[in-house]
């Protein structure tokens, strides 16, 4: 069965996926897609009724994606745009120097580019840049919530990070590495706190079961609100 939502008089596809869950997900993306995940044996007409019910939601979330500045693939770097990074809005300021670096401030972010008309090696800059700073901050939270699993016989992870079109992290248990989202770096501390132990948690329970679960409450007892300030103000490419 096809299922459609209906925002602001067109109809919308929502991509259904049943799996063996006790809770129901449903997210925006910032291409405009959006999916569903649900328990299996939920119905068709209890899907149907659901969506209904969250159109203006997903109107909301839609809205806000068109109305963001906020750089979306770290494409097309410009004087006046802005991006969001460790939960800050910041413009985004190009301009002409004899050598390249990036300053980054509370509001602003200095691009100084030799080349300042070419756009592939301004976004080339942009994007290197983000790339370093993100695995050299993510590392930084890792070593502190390293510890907590380290008492278990757990090595210390190594960090990667990389574009993910769906998950913030993920982890390999076999390779010890933990993989993290390189737009992750657009959220706050909190939120990336929260992705990243619960990437370490899977080395311990690698399935998000009970046991899974009464770990992260137990370490970070208000896991549940950091992850719904996540998928709420950030939303995966934002």
């Amino acid at each position: 069965m096809d299922y459609n939502v209906s925002v602001n008089g067109k109809s919308l596809p929502v991509l259904v996926t049943h799996k063996d869950m006790k809770t129901v997900r449903l997210r925006v993306f910032p291409s405009g897609e959006i999916s569903m995940s649900v328990p299996f044996g939920t119905t068709d007409e209890w899907i149907s009724d659901f969506l209904n019910q969250k159109q203006k939601w997903v109107a909301d979330k839609i809205e806000r994606f068109e109305n963001t500045k906020a750089i979306e693939k770290e494409a097309n770097i410009r004087s006046g745009v802005s991006t969001r990074i460790l939960g800050r809005q910041l413009v985004i300021y190009v301009e002409a120097a004899n050598r390249k670096r990036i300053i980054k401030s509370d509001t602003k972010l200095f691009l100084y580019t030799t080349n300042p008309n070419d756009q592939e090696d301004i976004d080339k800059q942009f994007n290197n840049w983000w790339q370093r700073a993100a695995k050299e901050y993510f590392i930084g939270v890792v070593d502190e919530l390293y510890p907590i699993i380290q008492k278990h016989g757990i090595g210390k992870p190594k960090v990667v990070v990389k574009k993910m079109a769906t998950l913030w992290g993920s982890c390999s248990r076999k390779m010890g590495r933990i993989n993290l989202n390189f737009y992750l770096y657009k959220a706050s501390l909190p939120c990336i706190e929260y992705v990243i132990l619960h990437e370490l948690a899977h080395f311990l329970y690698p399935h998000h079961n009970k046991d899974f679960y009464d770990f992260l409450t137990i370490y970070m007892p208000d896991w549940q609100e950091r992850k719904k300030k996540l998928d709420y103000d950030i939303v995966l490419g934002v």
